[in-house]
C-alpha cells in the first residue's frame, strides 16, 4: 500500500490486458522504522519496473543506504513512476540511485516521475539521486513532494541536465515540467515550479539558467536547527562556492565553472541553486555542499554512498 492508501497490485498484474502503447507504470512504496537496533526496512511493495535493489549499512553504521533502481534505465512517452518513501520515528536513511534517470525523446506523450517523501519526528533522510538527463524531444514531468515533522531532517539534491552534453546533443525540442514542494508539520514552506519548452527564453535568461546546460538544487531542511547554525551553513556554502570559483579561474577552466547562490528562503531551510555547463563539476559541487550540511547537522561523519564505489 502506498502512503496515500492506494493498493499496489502484485508484480506483473498490470501486464494482463495491458495496452502496449500505454507506457510502463512503476510504483514503489517503502517504509523504514527506527529503533534501538538501528534503522530497518519495515515494508517494501512494488509494481512494475521500479524497485529497491538493496539496503546497505553505511560505513559509520549510523544510517541505512537504500539503492533504488529502474531497470529499463529511462522513461519514454507514456511511462510513469511513483515512489512513496516513509521514514518512521528515528529512522535514518540515505536513498540514492546507481545511474542517471534518462528521459528519452521523440514522443508526443509526456513521461512522469513522482516522488513523495514523509519523515516522522527524529527521522533523517539524505536524498542523493543521480542527475536526470532530458534527451532532445523529451516531455518530462517530475515532482518531488516532501512532508517533514518538526523534529525531522532532510538533506539532499536534485539535478537536471539538458541534452546528452557528452555527445554534443542539445535539448532543442521538447518540454520540462518540474515541481518541488516542502512542508513542515503540514504547513508549506517552499514551493517552486518549472514549466518550459526547450526554446523558452528562461533557459537563456540571466534570471533563469543563463544559457547553462545543467542546474541543481541542494537543500538542508531541519526545523529544529537553531537559526544561527542555519546562517552558519549558508555562509559556509557561499565560501565553498567562492573557493571553487577561484580554483576554476586559476586553472583557466572557462565554461567549466559552477555558478552558485545560497540563501535561507524559509525558516528551517537552507537552499542553494547551481548552474554549470559541466555536469560532473556540478555533481562535485553538490557533494561538497551536502557534506558541509552533514557536518553542520551531524558533526561530520559523511561518506559517499557505497553503491557509487562498486
Amino acid at each position: 500500500m502506498t502512503i496515500d492508501g492506494s493498493p499496489i497490485p502484485p508484480d506483473g498484474a498490470a501486464a494482463v490486458g495491458r495496452d502496449p502503447l500505454a507506457g510502463w507504470e512503476g510504483r514503489l512504496a517503502l517504509r523504514f522504522e527506527g529503533g534501538a537496533g538501528g534503522t530497518r526496512l519495515a515494508s517494501n511493495r512494488h509494481k512494475g519496473p521500479l524497485r529497491l535493489l538493496k539496503t546497505l549499512p553505511s560505513e559509520d553504521r549510523r544510517r541505512l543506504e537504500a539503492v533504488l533502481v529502474h531497470p529499463p534505465g529511462g522513461l519514454v512517452g507514456g511511462d510513469s513512476l511513483v515512489l512513496d518513501l516513509a521514514l518512521g520515528v528515528g529512522a535514518r536513511v540515505l536513498a540514492t540511485t546507481p545511474g542517471a534517470q534518462k528521459w528519452y525523446g521523440r514522443s508526443a506523450r509526456p513521461a512522469s516521475a513522482q516522488t513523495r517523501l514523509v519523515l516522522a519526528d527524529g527521522a533523517m533522510l539524505e536524498w542523493l539521486p543521480q542527475p536526470a538527463i532530458v534527451y532532445d524531444g523529451a516531455h518530462a514531468r517530475q515532482s518531488l513532494v516532501v512532508a517533514l515533522a518538526r523534529d525531522a531532517c532532510f538533506l539532499g539534491w536534485e539535478a537536471l541536465v539538458r541534452g546528452r552534453t557528452a555527445m554534443g546533443e542539445r535539448f532543442a525540442s521538447g518540454r520540462v515540467e518540474q515541481e518541488l514542494a516542502i512542508a513542515i508539520a503540514g504547513e508549506p514552506i517552499w514551493q517552486e515550479r518549472l514549466f518550459a519548452d526547450a526554446g523558452d527564453r528562461l533557459f537563456d535568461s540571466p534570471l533563469g539558467w543563463d544559457g547553462r546546460l545543467a542546474a541543481a538544487s541542494v537543500w538542508c531542511c531541519m526545523p529544529s536547527l537553531p537559526a544561527a547554525r542555519l546562517c552558519s551553513l549558508r555562509d559556509r556554502w557561499r565560501q565553498i562556492d567562492d573557493a571553487g570559483t577561484k580554483a576554476a579561474e586559476a586553472a583557466g577552466a572557462g565554461t567549466g565553472t559552477v555558478a552558485c547562490g545560497a540563501s535561507i528562503p524559509a525558516p528551517g531551510l537552507v537552499l542553494a541553486k547551481l548552474l554549470s555547463d559541466d555536469s560532473e563539476l556540478l555533481a562535485a559541487r553538490c557533494r561538497a555542499l551536502w557534506l558541509a550540511a552533514r557536518d553542520c547537522v551531524e558533526g561530520g561523519g559523511g561518506s559517499l554512498p557505497r553503491i557509487w564505489r562498486t
